[in-house]
């Protein structure tokens, strides 16, 4: 299919709900991910401006996460646009809607989920200068992302496992810093009350139940043991309860083939792989060098839609080795940017 039938796709899924829908998928692929990042906050502005006043807004979405502060701030923005209406926010899940993704429809006063769909923890991790670094091969170093879960684990593992006194806390926690900058262990502790902050404060614009937040908080952050944990629908409904929207076939049908359009046009869940990829080219006459175009993101409504797109230039290059010099495969990004389309 295409846009065209998409198009009739949010059509029949906005008559279901009685509501606008906006899409956003960031692409899985390995080694060509996307991720949510806060030039989104624009973009959603401009769909939401062209959607005529509505009581009530689905985002439906797709995503492995990203940025925890444009989520947050992508999640309020949609509020901002049903708010003054006494509207309401939805969010359709068809597959994942993971990490800085859940945040997001934290916001939602419904979330809708089908049988495939899965959400995760939020607990974030720490990416700056101070992080530790390791090197991947000779001469190519890596800083390495410090979870805020994992430092915790760290510290009741010290504590409450080991139940090492007085002295040798103080040598299991002098190794932690020798290990990793003490102010990248204080970006921790902040990113930890930080997310926390965020969840309560989204979940707070449409419930009242105080004592259920503080658990769904706890959990999310802090409670389900890994960053990779897949939250089922009938978990998540056992967790945040009548949040859950009910099963509706027809909707779930509705959704998947949504989903399944766009999952051919982004090519989710296939993997880039360089090699591969010129040993096609070459196998089928191509010259070199070729290129491979990626949408990265889109986010698209009835309306228009935008992508971020990316050219790869991918060829062979000549290189030494011990053995002497050999061909192998080389890429170059030589366009990266946002497209608007009606």
């Amino acid at each position: 299919m295409g846009r065209k039938d998409r198009i009739e796709l949010m059509r029949k899924i906005e008559a279901h709900r009685g509501s606008r829908l906006l899409c956003c998928l960031t692409s899985d692929r390995q080694n060509a991910p996307g991720i949510i990042a806060k030039d989104f906050i624009p973009i959603f502005f401009n769909h939401l401006s062209g959607f005529s006043e509505h009581k009530k807004v689905d985002l439906f979405i797709f995503t492995q996460g990203g940025d925890t502060l444009a989520a947050f701030g992508l999640s309020r923005l949609l509020r901002e646009f049903t708010s003054s209406v006494g509207g309401a926010v939805g969010a359709l899940v068809p597959e994942k809607c993971h990490s800085a993704g859940t945040l997001l429809v934290l916001g939602a006063s419904e979330i809708f989920m089908g049988r495939a769909a899965t959400l995760t923890p939020i607990d974030p991790s720490v990416n700056g200068p101070l992080n530790p670094v390791v090197e991947i091969i000779p001469g190519q170093r890596q800083p390495l992302p410090v979870s805020v879960e994992s430092v915790a684990g760290y510290r009741t593992l010290v504590k409450e496992d080991w139940r090492l006194n007085d002295e040798a806390t103080g040598v299991a926690f002098r190794i932690l810093a020798e290990r990793i900058n003490p102010l990248a262990l204080g970006d921790v502790y902040r990113s930890r009350q930080q997310i926390e902050r965020l969840a309560r404060t989204l979940l707070t614009l449409h419930r009242k139940d105080d004592r259920n937040i503080q658990t769904i908080v706890e959990q999310l952050t802090r409670g389900l043991g890994s960053h990779d944990y897949l939250i089922s629908r009938a978990e998540a409904r056992d967790l945040l309860s009548s949040q859950v929207a009910k099963d509706d076939p027809e909707l779930e049908k509705l959704v998947w083939a949504l989903f399944r359009d766009f999952s051919s046009d982004m090519q989710l869940g296939q993997i880039f792989d360089l090699g591969m990829l010129l040993h096609s080219a070459l196998a089928g006459g191509k010259k070199l060098p070729t290129l491979d175009e990626q949408k990265v993101v889109v986010i698209e409504s009835i309306e228009a839609g935008d992508e971020f797109e990316r050219a790869i230039q991918m060829s062979m290059a000549q290189t030494m080795t011990p053995a002497g010099p050999t061909q192998a495969p080389q890429m170059a990004v030589v366009r990266a940017g946002w497209k608007h389309y009606n």
